[in-house]
């Protein structure tokens, strides 16, 4: 019934190997472009087998999973194992839905153990996938938690460890969730568990302590929560009570680490070194000492989740101190353009074909805490540098909507200046925009920064070959939203702009349709670069056939037409009108044939080098 899972697996694998980012070094454009279009038309004769196998064989079976037998389940979890384990993460949107399909069957033959074995991995697969959907990874998570009551009866080892698991992971994702007062009730409970099989002797080689350890350094962020917000406002004494859990966090794990091979140790040096540097046991410049030293045991390609957390996470604690701290004031100057530096440097030579999931998540998290210290310009800088340029394709989309929106605003203006009339010599903006040209260039900014929250599953290459599950889907949609929280910051003007941009670029012009729901297009006093970046984002992603391989391309002339069909409902009837203009058609083309062989190569050489 389910032979082909092999062949699946197989050819997912080719998949990965034929990912835009294994091009070779030294190519000039036409070979860019060449490579790119060969790599497509791979993966487009494996997405034809991919889709066959999922759509003629996986999907039915998943339909009537409660009829597979028990050997049938166990080929089917190895192979989702090896093609999606949280360890490997390559297509974890399908992986999830068949985790949640092996739930269903467990739950109908009311086994115990496997539904304890499938919450976990549905929890955990869908926290690698997008943690955001924190409710429903927490539902996973403590109803696997709920099966400590039966620990002593449960046999089977491993199935004990899923106990360890979810007890761990539901504790984290409370805090992850913003419920630390429920995190804090639960501690007690969870704790009281773990130190009872120490007491016991019960599995004790277990690797109980690492979940330990973990709900430790939640509670030890939670509780530094507003250092991390506003580092000025607590008094020392605090601090002194949070020294103590440090202390014996830290303790915990280097005691402990050879006998439970457990990693993690860096986060908990630095949690040490912070507390010491907010009680006044530490300057600034010896926890900085400490932090280049910590990072110098690491080797240059070393790209572990210690390496990833050493080399961009404990600069941004630092950096955000810097900024913040009137005791730094006099150093602030140089400090943060030396560690901005050094994160841009590490992060820039991470090779292609490394799994990014880990320094996605970093990265998210990264420019969240940024948004508060760089100035706008040199945000949206840092974002595509360090995002957006590490999927090739999404980048040179990006150069190429900013080119051809910049096109389309040029002819507009060219019509009737008046269209932008609210965004030249008005106060509240002209310390940005001071003339027409200036507004191109800003145009063409924010058709650069439309898609960057798409970085939240660009890593996951099956995504553009086969037919997208609900989960996906909903995962896809929330990239304005994912882009919107990163330009957040609302005492800036220029940031309002890109946010709507960002947020709208998804929506119908008369807002009848489109994503996100909560987003009134017509409310934005931005609606007219809203409706530009649309139309510049549907005619490049409609016409690609260089590193796009989910669908054919169409033809400039066909999108054209579908852009007035829908004209004044999906589309501006401003825009479509403009198509029709021999002169736009003429420089539109010149764009998505030239520019875009350009933007390709630009976004191939930026990310080599």
């Amino acid at each position: 019934m389910i032979d082909f899972l092999p062949e699946l697996q197989t050819e997912y694998e080719q998949i990965a190997k034929c990912r835009i980012g294994r091009l070779e070094p030294g190519l000039d454009a036409d070979g860019v472009v060449s490579a790119c279009k060969k790599i497509v038309d791979d993966v487009r004769l494996h997405r034809i087998r991919i889709e066959n196998l999922i759509n003629t064989y996986l999907n039915p079976m998943l339909e009537n999973i409660i009829h597979c037998s028990d050997e049938e389940e166990a080929l089917l979890f190895d192979t989702v194992q090896k093609i999606s384990a949280y360890e490997v993460r390559l297509d974890p949107g399908l992986a999830y839905k068949i985790y949640q399909s092996l739930l269903d069957k467990a739950r109908e033959k009311k086994d115990p153990d496997k539904t304890l074995k499938y919450l976990y991995w549905c929890g955990i697969t869908l926290f690698y996938f997008i943690n955001k959907q924190s409710d429903k990874i927490l539902e996973y998570f403590e109803e696997g938690s709920s099966h400590s009551s039966r620990y002593r009866r449960i046999k089977d080892e491993d199935t004990r460890r899923y106990v360890h698991r979810c007890l761990g992971n539901y504790h984290m994702m409370l805090f992850t969730a913003n419920q630390p007062e429920k995190a804090m009730e639960t501690e007690e409970v969870i704790f009281n568990f773990w130190n009872q099989l120490i007491l016991l002797d019960i599995d004790h080689d277990f690797p109980w302590i690492s979940y330990f350890l973990t709900c430790l350094t939640h509670k030890i962020a939670y509780l530094l929560k507003t250092a991390h917000t506003d580092p000025d406002s607590e008094t020392k004494e605090n601090y002194n009570k949070i020294l103590d859990a440090a202390i014996s966090a830290n303790k915990l794990y280097h005691r402990n680490k050879d006998l439970f091979k457990i990693h993690g140790g860096t986060r908990y040096d630095f949690m040490l070194w912070e507390v010491q540097f907010l009680t006044g046991l530490i300057s600034f410049n010896q926890i900085l000492e400490n932090v280049y030293n910590k990072q110098d045991t690491y080797d240059i390609d070393d790209y572990s989740s210690d390496a990833i957390y050493a080399k961009i996470n404990m600069l941004a604690f630092l950096m955000f101190y810097a900024a913040n701290m009137r005791e730094l004031k006099s150093v602030k100057s140089d400090i943060l353009p030396e560690i901005s530096k050094r994160i841009i440097q590490f992060v820039s030579m991470i090779p292609k074909n490394v799994n990014t999931g880990e320094i996605n998540r970093q990265l998210r998290s990264l420019t969240g805490d940024l948004s508060e210290l760089l100035e706008p310009k040199e945000l949206l800088g840092f974002v595509l540098e360090m995002t957006v340029y590490r999927n090739i394709p999404t980048y040179a989309h990006s150069l190429t909507v900013g080119k051809i929106a910049a096109c389309l605003a040029k002819f507009l203006a060219e019509r009737n200046a008046g269209y932008f009339d609210d965004y030249i010599d008005l106060p509240e903006v002209n310390v940005y925009i001071k003339s027409i040209e200036e507004l191109y260039g800003f145009i063409e900014s924010c058709g650069l920064c439309h898609d960057i929250g798409k970085f939240i599953y660009s890593d996951n290459p099956f995504m553009l070959v086969r037919i997208l599950t609900e989960e996906e889907l909903k995962v896809v949609k929330m990239h304005p939203e994912e882009g919107y929280s990163i330009f957040s910051r609302k005492d800036n003007v220029l940031y309002d702009g890109y946010k709507d941009v960002i947020l709208g670029h998804h929506k119908f012009y008369d807002n009848s349709d489109g994503y996100p729901d909560n987003f009134d297009i017509n409310k934005s006093k931005h609606k007219i670069i809203i409706d530009i970046i649309k139309a510049a984002d549907s005619i490049d992603a409609a016409t690609d056939d260089i590193g796009k391989a989910y669908s054919s391309a169409k033809s400039f002339e066909e999108v054209c037409e579908e852009i007035q069909i829908g004209a004044g409902h999906e589309y501006s009837p401003l825009i479509a009108d403009l198509l029709k203009d021999d002169s736009v058609i003429s420089e539109l083309k010149h764009i998505l044939d030239v520019e875009r062989k350009n933007a390709y190569n630009t976004a191939y050489l930026h990310a080599w080098s």
